[in-house]
């Protein structure tokens, strides 16, 4: 049941579409919250719909995100090419002004752990899965774990003071994590937000618009005019830093941190 008042099912054009010569299957998902999207997962294309919406106003609406992501698809084919985090012995990265270097040691003990020092992130492993078909996979996650509990009080405390300075929203707390298909996110329901690890390697501009982006959303839960208003009161320049992580951030922290300025 899409909404008790809706007198028919939403009649949808799931036909996959084509673009530079790729077919993409289009899937629809009726949701809960108040907001649509489009985003591509897994190589397929899928539209999130409010069910609170009427049938109408549903058959719109993803009438008009599916011409949208298939005219972003072929104009801007490389806002879609999503990299996986990759992390490796000797990388050197740059967080907050820091450099930290990678370094991958034997584990004596047999456990697998990695943890972030003053200037480098060790990583230990067993002899069983060094250098095994699964090392690469394991580095990788060991230290996105690592760096996520070294830096979540630092990100915190700047969560707080852009909260207080302009918001003064109840925020109970951050998650850093992983996140696949998103910068960050806002929960009303637990009072928290989810920021994407990758934000780490990011200008610092580009890292306080999207902590300005999801604190917004404590007040306003769609992407409409009173949303980015509210945006642009307190960063004037936030089209910048969305323009940065179209084009540079599928490449945060897969390669040397991308810490440019933002043009």
């Amino acid at each position: 049941m899409w909404r008790l008042s809706l007198d028919r099912e939403p009649a949808l054009d799931l036909t996959p579409v084509t673009v530079n010569g790729k077919s993409y299957y289009v899937d629809a998902i009726f949701t809960d919250g108040r907001t649509a999207s489009a985003s591509l997962k897994d190589g397929r294309i899928v539209i999130r719909v409010p069910k609170c919406v009427r049938t109408a106003e549903a058959e719109a609406l993803f009438l008009n995100l599916k011409r949208r992501i298939s005219r972003s698809l072929e104009e801007h084919p490389e806002r879609f090419r999503k990299h996986a985090l990759e992390f490796r012995d000797g990388q050197m990265l740059s967080i907050y002004g820091k450099y930290l270097s990678i370094a991958i040691e034997h584990s004596q003990s047999g456990r697998k752990w990695a943890k972030v020092y003053d200037d480098k992130v060790v990583v230990k492993l067993p002899d069983a899965v060094y250098g095994g078909s699964e090392h690469s996979k394991l580095v990788t996650r060991l230290v996105t774990r690592a760096l996520c509990r070294s830096f979540r009080q630092l990100v915190w405390s700047r969560v707080s003071e852009l909260n207080r300075a302009n918001i003064s929203a109840r925020i109970d707390g951050i998650t850093l994590k992983d996140i696949k298909s998103r910068w960050g996110s806002y929960s009303p329901r637990s009072k928290k937000i989810s920021l994407n690890v990758r934000l780490l390697f990011a200008p610092q501009e580009v890292l306080d618009y999207v902590i300005v982006h999801e604190l917004c959303h404590s007040r306003v839960h769609n992407h409409g005019k009173k949303f980015w208003s509210q945006v642009a009161i307190i960063l004037p320049d936030y089209r910048n830093q969305i323009r940065w992580l179209r084009m540079r951030g599928d490449m945060l922290g897969c390669t040397e941190p991308a810490n440019a300025s933002i043009a």
